[in-house]
């Protein structure tokens, strides 16, 4: 059924195009100018459809969609309208379409968020690739995975993609801290401070779940882990036994 509507008004469109060829070829007055205006009211919006906005500013959309309210879908530059929505915050890509007789639809994908990065006393949220979206405050996506350090953004990914096969380490994280632009510290959450190296994280990551599994090494009052040097574990204590 939708796809006979479809053709239907493509139908109707092609039937008025071929009418203003021959109007415009044999007259050239107000026949011409009446059978142009009735052809652009009928295909004037009057319904615009916007699918998959989320965080980004409704308000903003709609101000930047307003002007294009009752102006005919035929007459519309769909590019220009994508390039002035993909200008607003949080939206990644966007799909602009003509649905004929009267909807404009949007089509919008958002950046997913995945991290806060606290870079001094600002801070922003980031995509999983390290994109700042946009400056939070300091209230603003607290449960979301917190990294620190210069350059800390562009090795979010690299980060990310080894620490997910590792969840019994990645759910106690507190911080990570981007060392000298080469290296990761974890923060737990209890304060336990663990050095990766600078390659080789998926080994260490591996060797330390290991450990914690078989050894109870957190519990054991551990302040410090240090997986630096390759294939070996050294520790220091603050309390217990063992």
């Amino acid at each position: 059924m939708q796809k006979i509507k479809k053709y239907k008004y493509l139908l109707i469109l092609l039937s008025f195009v071929v009418s203003l060829i021959f109007i415009n070829f044999f007259n050239d007055g107000k026949i011409r100018r009446d059978i142009t205006s009735e052809f652009i009211e009928l295909f004037s919006i009057s319904n615009i459809e916007i699918i998959g906005r989320d965080r980004s500013s409704k308000n903003t959309l709609s101000r930047l969609l307003k002007p294009y309210e009752n102006q005919s879908l035929v007459t519309l530059n769909l590019k220009n309208i994508q390039h002035e929505i993909e200008k607003i915050t949080w939206v990644k890509d966007v799909t602009v379409r003509r649905v004929y007789p009267q909807t404009l639809s949007i089509s919008i994908e958002e950046y997913f968020p995945s991290a806060v990065w606290r870079r001094g006393s600002e801070q922003y949220i980031l995509d999983e690739y390290g994109y700042r979206i946009e400056k939070i405050k300091s209230n603003e996506f607290q449960n979301y995975f917190q990294i620190k350090g210069m350059g800390a953004d562009k090795k979010l990914k690299n980060l990310l993609d080894k620490l997910i096969n590792y969840p019994d380490i990645f759910n106690q994280i507190d911080h990570a801290n981007f060392v000298s632009r080469r290296r990761w510290d974890l923060h737990y959450k209890n304060g336990v401070r663990i050095l990766l190296p600078e390659n080789n994280i998926s080994e260490s990551l591996s060797l330390l779940d290991t450990y914690i599994k078989e050894t109870k090494l957190i519990e054991k009052g551990h302040k410090k882990i240090d997986l630096r040097v390759e294939g070996k574990i050294t520790t220091d204590r603050i309390s217990g036994n063992g």
